[in-house]
């Protein structure tokens, strides 16, 4: 079919507050590249990415740069946009004013003991200043709520309002979101958790075959007759959450809400009631995405392959998916931190760092079983076994079909046709450094802000230059001179 291109990308950024600065930088590097990448092979025009995928604050980033793209009809200006967004949420805090004195301060001291260095100490009182006065647009101050459960004074729960978060998000992007791929516009797709179920619920701006929008999760409800697929009928998921007319800003805040710091995000769903046999309003409450899938590799490849396999009808390999990733999160160190600051501050790179190589690990071998099936079967038809035979086989319901959690698949067919297609990923992968420390993820300060947006772009480059040669990545920094914001932002700033 026409209709069905050879591949897909797709671009999936990853949760860290306000490390989120850094994906734009990044964002800008690998547009340019993989724009001049396209006018090189001859694809000019084509979209920049099919899929934009995110999960906390890559769910903000998405959200804006999906929005950008359908309202302007175009990706020019699209990091541009997203810079303006961190401009507007990053605040100058105190230690911003008085950077330079620190830098001296901090660093005559380093001559003589193992301290900080005077930028990571600029960055750990703005995050020690934001706990206690708040990110103007990003958060309220904090407000303590008595521990009522146990009479410990010392138990005081704080707690902070991510609704200037809502409010900036929907200073720059418009809500609704819905798209379609056959009016060339990218799809979003968004990442959170069920607080109840402890189960990643996947909210899409595309519309399902029947033409509906909605997020399903939990078991799949299916009628059967006698344990046979004849007149097989899908119910839905055990929990389904509809928005007809498409994502709301309240789904993208579903993606952000920090565990413990801030509240729940309450969504009307519907539970299936096997009594009734029938769907019953409720409302569910949710949490950051970040806390089973940071990094939504696998939620964006299956819902890719049930797109085009269930949606499209696609029954060989569905079109090819590369990927662009940003992690926020440090892989690795050069040394074991020793002091308290560094312990949690790894603590939590590892706890929210990158696990989607285990994914693609069991994704290709799915791939690689569905394709041994596939020959098995080519065989057998060789070897006289009729088309009838294979069918039966093929649509012999799956034994375990009702412990499959979120997967729609009733029958073996459903495992073998429409097989995953993975093809290259691109990581940019954020380094550690010195100047770290472990409440990053809520420093705001015009500073790091700055400092983040530059090294993103530049770790995008140095990727892109290691996998695809230098002169490559020049050339391709050198036909997009539409804008220098990110040049204007001097790495240089870090004085000691």
């Amino acid at each position: 079919m026409a209709s069905i291109p050879k591949e897909e990308r797709a671009v999936i950024l990853q949760g860290g507050g306000s490390l989120g600065a850094y994906e734009v930088g990044a964002y800008k590097a690998g547009y340019q590249f993989i724009k001049y990448r396209d006018k090189k092979i001859g694809d000019a025009g084509r979209q920049i990415f099919d899929i934009i995928a995110g999960t906390s604050i890559g769910a903000i980033n998405s959200a804006i740069l999906t929005s950008y793209v359908i309202e302007n009809k175009t990706w020019e200006g699209s990091a541009e946009k997203l810079i303006d967004f961190w401009n507007y949420i990053s605040t100058e805090s105190i230690p911003d004013k008085f950077a330079d004195y620190m830098m001296s301060w901090w660093g005559y001291w380093n001559k003589f003991f193992d301290v900080a260095k005077g930028e990571t100490a600029r960055r750990y009182y703005s995050s020690k200043e934001f706990a206690i006065t708040g990110a103007p647009n990003v958060f309220s101050p904090p407000h303590a709520e008595p521990d009522k459960k146990f009479f410990d004074p010392l138990n005081s729960w704080y707690r902070y309002d991510n609704h200037p978060l809502k409010a900036s998000l929907e200073k720059f992007a418009k809500f609704p979101i819905a798209t379609s791929r056959e009016d060339n516009q990218p799809r979003l797709l968004l990442v959170t958790v069920d607080v109840m179920e402890s189960l990643p619920v996947v909210f899409d701006s595309y519309a399902k075959e029947d033409g509906t929008r909605k997020s399903g999760y939990g078991r799949l409800i299916v009628e059967n007759n006698n344990g046979s697929n004849e007149n097989q009928k899908i119910i839905g998921y055990e929990h389904e959450i509809k928005y007809p007319q498409g994502i709301t800003s309240d789904h993208v805040i579903a993606s952000a809400a920090v565990p413990i710091n801030f509240d729940y995000t309450q969504i009307e769903a519907e539970r299936y009631d096997p009594q009734t046999k029938s769907y019953k309003k409720e409302t569910r409450y949710f949490w950051d995405g970040g806390i089973l899938a940071n990094t939504p590799l696998l939620q964006v490849v299956m819902a890719h392959r049930q797109y085009w396999y269930f949606g499209k009808k696609v029954k060989d390999a569905v079109p090819k998916l590369n990927v662009f990733q940003v992690n926020l999160h440090p892989a690795r160190v050069d040394k074991v931190p020793w002091d308290h600051d560094g312990a949690v501050n790894r603590n939590s790179d590892i706890s929210f760092g990158d696990r989607s190589k285990n994914d693609e690990t069991v994704l290709l071998a799915f791939q690689m079983y569905s394709q041994l099936v596939k020959e098995l079967i080519q065989l057998a038809k060789d070897h006289g076994t009729t088309q009838k035979m294979i069918d039966e086989l093929l649509d012999r319901p799956i034994p375990v079909q009702e412990r499959l959690e979120g997967v729609r698949a009733t029958m073996y067919r459903d495992g073998v046709e429409g097989a995953f297609n993975i093809g290259e990923i691109i990581r940019v992968q954020r380094k550690h450094d010195d100047y770290s420390v472990s409440n990053k993820i809520f420093d705001f300060s015009s500073n790091t802000i700055k400092h983040l947006l530059q090294d993103g772009y530049n770790d995008t480059v140095d990727a892109v230059k290691a996998r695809f040669g230098i002169e490559m990545t020049k050339e391709s920094i050198e036909s997009d001179k539409t804008d220098d914001s990110l040049s204007k932002t001097s790495s240089s700033m870090r004085k000691d």
